[in-house]
């Protein structure tokens, strides 16, 4: 074979060969590339993890949160008796209009010297009797005490602080009742002297001074209808001194539970 024949050819498998290794190299190349690339990927995602905010709480939560506080409460904002409700012990405002003027509303109120009913009469003080119906479907008496008791005269209770300054965070005005409505057994609101100033505390009219002496500037809105004997213990337990506070025995509210007839 011709030498320069021999040389074209060694000349081609020479440049086949760099052409393979030049492929090889951009193969190389192009691996390590896109490991880099998928490594820097890694590690910016990563950063990116770590360095995230936390989002913050969406309206749907919100919502769902909402839905679970008001799953006790009844389209008009009345809690249902029916339902499990919370305490509570602090309002913003007055509650809503929850009584039906067609039923019978009945308090048990059990207390550490012994239990006693409540008829409440909506006609006589309407705000004060659904106060008293929606706060104790609150729980909002459980564990407070008759505070103040004046033997003879009354026993006073429903202050979250159990003193004379406890409220449920507003106040309300009501009718007033005419002269002669304070029997033994009356239960009234109690208030600070002036106008439209109830809260959540009450009284029991407890004996003949309290039928006699008493203004009619006190909401009355209801009447004890069983256990006057209890009204009778808790009253004998008072005390002259300091306007009746703290009586000699205090007594402890332990619930209040409410009766609805049709």
């Amino acid at each position: 074979m011709p030498s320069e024949k021999r040389a074209r050819i060694r000349a081609n498998q020479q440049k086949l060969k760099e052409a393979e290794l030049a492929r090889a190299k951009r193969r190389r190349m192009l691996r390590n590339g896109a490991i880099i690339l998928i490594a820097a990927i890694v590690v910016f995602v990563g950063i990116y993890l770590l360095t995230k905010p936390t989002p913050k709480k969406s309206t749907t939560d919100k919502t769902t949160a909402g839905s679970k506080v008001a799953s006790y409460l009844l389209p008009d904002g009345c809690p249902n008796p029916s339902a499990t409700i919370p305490r509570k012990t602090h309002f913003k405002r007055y509650p809503p209009e929850c009584l039906n003027p067609h039923d019978h509303y009945l308090a048990v109120v059990n207390t550490t010297a012994g239990t006693f009913d409540i008829k409440l009469e909506p006609n006589l003080g309407p705000k004060s009797a659904n106060n008293f119906y929606v706060l104790s479907l609150y729980h909002f008496f459980n564990g407070t005490t008759f505070f103040r008791v004046i033997p003879g005269f009354v026993i006073q209770g429903g202050s979250p602080t159990n003193n004379d300054i406890g409220s449920p965070g507003y106040s309300f005005g009501d009718k007033n009742p005419p002269a002669g409505s304070y029997h033994i057994g009356t239960v009234a609101m109690a208030n600070s002297g002036s106008p439209n100033t109830n809260g959540s505390q009450f009284f029991v009219v407890s004996g003949t001074a309290g039928e006699k002496e008493l203004s009619n500037t006190y909401s009355v809105f209801g009447q004890v209808t069983k256990g006057l004997s209890v009204i009778a213990k808790i009253n004998a337990g008072g005390s002259t001194a300091n306007n009746g506070i703290p009586p000699k025995t205090t007594y402890k509210i332990n619930t209040v539970t409410i009766e609805v007839t049709k």
